[in-house]
């Protein structure tokens, strides 16, 4: 990561970003009709399943999205020609996971099959940074500060792409719901990139917020146009970089935390990974009525999911649930903007006043946001529990695991410190509880389901 206070940008720079933003926009904006139009002439069409219209929409849209950050990529490296580097990996680690989600929406590759491709794609950032292409630090973590995982943190670059990428392509299957969180996420992670003072991450969240807005406006209710692996993957793949690039990787952890959750739920239920369609084919977690709203499945064999969660409550529309994981990336966007500020103060750039300050005073719109989406305060709930849960960790981690745990495991390739085996074993069973809690709570709001009006289960 390159300070942006050390960059000395004034207004030319100003203006070469606008350029990029506007060019990756408009290729993406003008190219999307033409892909609809020859997505649906070669039957490249998928059903819109949560409408009992059935009505057929083009398939694999996000090609116009991975065209898009390849024009705006290019632009940058003329008008940022100190970040080449970053700037090529950035885009052949896209277009690469584009690649792979195009090949998965033609030929429907198994997901671990799929999963292995994108660990192949995230590869070419670990072989950069293996060659001093570029350069991958070790991540700052909220009260342990910046960690020294010299060896085991880039042979995780990997790793970290193809989860990336199969979390965000997780959460998708209704209009505007995968590539409008998305976007909020990154507008966040923008946020988060000026917090941190990232150079990086300013520069792949423009391109990528670029990209994704004309799409959504493709993609929302009533969607023209399905994003495909292609466009699922593609999006996976720009936030890991951003992440990895911008040195913001909790605060993006944070920013897409709807997408962990979801995807959480359904490796626990339906033990592996598992896209939407899969899903919906075998487990089917939701229950169309006849009035287009959407009912949760209450059969104990049915995927456990976020949207299932969400509609345990009672029925809604395909709007009206969108909007619901809407809001909740919102609270995680606020949630990521927290942590960049822990950051600093961990690092002893901020006064603890100032960070209780921030504090309380993203808790205000959190808190109004609960009141006026009651659906949600269940889902918020559990996920600060998580969070709180793990800052308390991270206190026990520094104060005591760190101070008396030492030395390492030495294996073939690397060495691996206790203190680090010693924090997963004590974490393990903590997460296992509260996992226990979830799935509790989740039945029991299923129960409080089945208690509702019979019509609406008709």
């Amino acid at each position: 990561m390159f300070p942006l206070s050390e960059m000395n940008w004034g207004f030319m720079e100003t203006i070469f970003l606008i350029i990029v933003f506007a060019v990756g926009f408009l290729v993406t904006l003008l190219i999307i009709p033409y892909i609809i139009k020859f997505m649906k002439k070669k039957g490249y069409v998928g059903i819109d399943i949560h409408k009992n219209a059935q009505t057929e929409v083009a398939e694999s849209g996000g090609l116009s999205m991975v065209i898009g950050i390849t024009a705006a990529s290019l632009l940058l490296m003329i008008f940022f020609p100190y970040f080449i580097n970053e700037i090529i990996i950035f885009m052949i680690t896209v277009v690469s996971a584009g690649v792979i989600g195009f090949m998965d929406d033609r030929l429907k590759l198994r997901s671990r099959y799929k999963m292995v491709l994108v660990i192949f794609a995230g590869i070419v950032i670990f072989l950069a940074n293996f060659y001093d292409f570029i350069h991958i630090s070790s991540p700052t973590i909220p009260i342990l500060g910046k960690l020294r995982l010299t060896i085991i943190y880039p042979l995780a670059i990997p790793i970290i792409i193809a989860v990336f990428a199969n979390t965000v392509n997780m959460l998708e299957g209704y209009n505007g719901e995968g590539s409008g969180t998305c976007l909020i996420a990154v507008i966040f992670m923008f946020i988060c990139g000026l917090i941190w003072n990232s150079t990086e991450a300013i520069l792949f969240t423009i391109v990528t917020i670029a990209v994704i807005i004309p799409f959504f406006l493709y993609n929302k209710y009533p969607a023209k146009v399905f994003p495909g692996d292609v466009g699922t993957l593609s999006m996976g793949a720009m936030i890991a970089c951003i992440a990895l690039f911008g040195s913001i990787e909790v605060a993006v952890f944070l920013a897409i935390l709807i997408h962990i959750f979801n995807s959480f739920y359904i490796l626990s239920s339906v033990k592996g990974f598992f896209e939407s369609s899969e899903i919906q084919e075998e487990k089917n977690d939701i229950i169309l009525l006849a009035d287009d709203r959407i009912k949760a499945s209450d059969q104990r064999d049915a995927a456990l999911t976020l949207p299932r969660l969400i509609l345990a409550k009672g029925p809604l529309t395909e709007p009206e649930l969108v909007k619901q994981f809407y809001i909740i990336s919102i609270i995680c966007g606020l949630f990521s903007i927290i942590s960049v500020v822990i950051m600093h103060w961990t690092m002893g750039r901020l006064d603890i006043i100032i960070v209780i300050v921030v504090i309380c005073a993203l808790i205000v719109p959190t808190l109004v946001l609960l009141y006026y989406f009651p659906r949600i305060r269940g889902i918020i709930i559990l996920m600060i529990i998580l969070l709180g849960a793990g800052i308390i960790f991270m206190i026990f981690l520094d104060i005591v695991i760190m101070e008396i745990v030492t030395g390492q495991i030495n294996l073939i390739l690397i060495k691996i410190p206790l203190n680090l085996i010693v924090a997963f074993l004590i974490a393990g069973p903590g997460f296992l509880v509260w996992y226990y809690v979830t799935i509790k709570y989740f039945w029991k709001e299923i129960e409080k389901m089945k208690s509702l009006d019979p019509n609406d289960s008709k």
